[in-house]
């Protein structure tokens, strides 16, 4: 349930800075809270096999996860009416 209030913090400052509600300030604040958490080992990486990172030397995990957790975001800001 904190998680909520921290993927807030950093989201609603965005949208004040800028002035308007934006599809990516959700990506980059999930984006941010997934790479800081895996990379601080509190949190896995959803849908992702874990041999993937293995194979897949070019990408860290943090990486991996701000693309998840960013593109998680983006797609319920899409589907909630966000603009880009």
């Amino acid at each position: 349930m904190a998680g909520i209030y921290v993927y807030n913090a950093v989201q609603c400052p965005m949208e004040a800075i800028h002035g308007r509600q934006s599809l990516m300030h959700n990506v980059i604040s999930a984006g941010m809270i997934g790479y800081l958490g895996v990379q601080t080992g509190r949190l896995g990486i959803p849908f992702v096999d874990p041999s993937f990172v293995y194979r897949n030397r070019a990408m860290s995990p943090p990486q991996l996860a701000f693309l998840v957790y960013g593109g998680l975001s983006g797609g319920l800001a899409a589907f909630g009416g966000k603009p880009l």
